[in-house]
């Protein structure tokens, strides 16, 4: 009997002790889930609360290079070296100088600084500031501060300088926080107040063509019995209206174009310099892709409408061989790079105004005019050496048509690569 009882006991114990233990893992499962929900909660509220402040300071860099683009004229520079000057602009790199008469600043004794109401009852605000380098102290210049906004072209463009204003970096900090009172205007952003805040920084930077005036130009124009330029019937290379510019440059090689019934306007020049991309465009082939409106592979990918026209005014960057012909015609402006060959086939809707650069060859047939100047790095055949077909091939120097190129197309581009964001407490 007794051993009987013990044995309901240990049961009976037994059974608690499992209760026990439930109840202890369900309160346990219970808190995880509340601490799992509430931290889901408070990832998002931060992600929300600091996405905000990110969104504010991006703002920020969109509104400094529109500013920057909007400058006359360009490139903005301080010049070199960007040094102090009292008499100007008293600061270091003074032309970053954004005004509240222009209406791009609310305090332009900062640098770039604009605020927005972000809910509708006026409590809470966002705000960036984009600043420029300080004035002065005691009559001497302020300390460099590298979180404002600098030129940098010397650490970015071999040969160039600080103060030629063609690379410049930019931070924007991003504020979110609350107004005490909705109705006072003059109430703006202090610390005590600040729900989330973002710095985020990025590069800008222009595109700095370096051309000598010339139709044509190659990086060497043969020797002996190789001729790098070879023009035939019907191939015209023309120097344009302007007697001082030239049909051909190269670096070098003696032997002049190759004219066999072809028409060839103006003398060759030597050019003092390699045309390498580096050297043309200030940068190298992978950063000035980044640049580019359009890329493709060939030019079956490039954005042609129905009708076979591309865009216009616009930069187009083919990684490999072009090559043109009725089907896919060059009928556009701009800047047009091919990393490769080019070879334009006889179509009558051959036509581009601005640059062309040709890390290889370039052959060229009739029904093709071309108004700017083209770089075909390791040669140029214009027209079809047949001498057949009766219509024209021509390349002509013109300036104007390469200073809007730089107007409308070098202006300044974020470097996406050298962005970065950090969150600050």
């Amino acid at each position: 009997m007794k051993k009987y009882l013990k044995n309901i006991s240990n049961k009976g114990m037994a059974l608690v002790t499992t209760v026990m233990l439930l109840f202890a893992v369900m309160i346990l499962v219970l808190t995880g889930a509340q601490l799992i929900s509430t931290s889901f909660k408070e990832t998002k509220y931060q992600q929300n609360v600091y996405g905000e402040a990110e969104n504010i300071a991006k703002a920020g860099l969109i509104d400094t290079i529109s500013w920057f683009r909007r400058q006359v004229p360009q490139p903005v520079r301080s010049g070199v070296p960007p040094a102090f000057d009292p008499g100007k602009d008293n600061w270091i790199d003074g032309a970053f100088q954004p005004t509240i008469e222009s209406k791009s600043t609310i305090d332009g004794n900062i640098g770039l600084v604009k605020e927005y109401q972000l809910s509708e009852n006026g409590t809470k605000w966002a705000r960036y500031e984009v600043r420029r380098q300080t004035g002065t102290i005691s009559g001497n210049p302020a300390p460099y501060d590298p979180f404002a906004v600098h030129d940098i072209t010397a650490q970015r463009v071999q040969g160039k300088e600080n103060g030629e204003g063609l690379v410049w970096s930019i931070v924007s900090t991003g504020y979110v926080w609350h107004k005490l009172s909705p109705l006072n205007v003059n109430e703006h952003y202090t610390p005590d107040k600040m729900i989330s805040k973002i710095k985020v920084s990025t590069e800008i930077r222009r595109i700095d063509l370096n051309l000598a005036n010339c139709a044509c130009i190659v990086q060497d124009s043969g020797s002996g019995g190789t001729f790098n330029i070879n023009i035939y019937k019907n191939g015209r290379l023309s120097r344009g209206n302007n007697p001082a510019n030239s049909a051909c440059g190269k670096f070098i090689g003696t032997n002049s174009p190759n004219n066999s019934g072809g028409e060839l306007s103006g003398t060759t020049q030597t050019i003092l310099a390699n045309p390498n991309v580096e050297f043309v465009f200030g940068m190298s082939t992978t950063t000035l892709e980044s640049f580019a409106a359009h890329t493709a592979n060939d030019v079956t990918d490039l954005p042609y409408t129905s009708d076979g026209k591309l865009p216009e005014m616009t930069f187009m960057f083919i990684d490999g061989n072009a090559n043109f012909d009725t089907a896919h015609p060059l009928d556009s402006s701009g800047i047009l790079f091919v990393k490769g060959n080019l070879s334009i086939a006889e179509s009558p809707n051959n036509r581009y105004s601005g640059l062309i650069y040709v890390t290889g060859t370039s052959t060229i047939y009739s029904q093709t005019s071309i108004t700017g100047c083209i770089v075909a790095y390791k040669g140029l055949v214009l027209s079809n050496p047949s001498g057949l077909s009766p219509d024209v091939s021509e390349i002509t120097y013109d300036e104007t048509i390469l200073d809007s190129v730089k107007e409308q197309i070098c202006g300044y581009h974020e470097n996406k690569s050298a962005t970065h964001t950090y969150k600050l407490e």
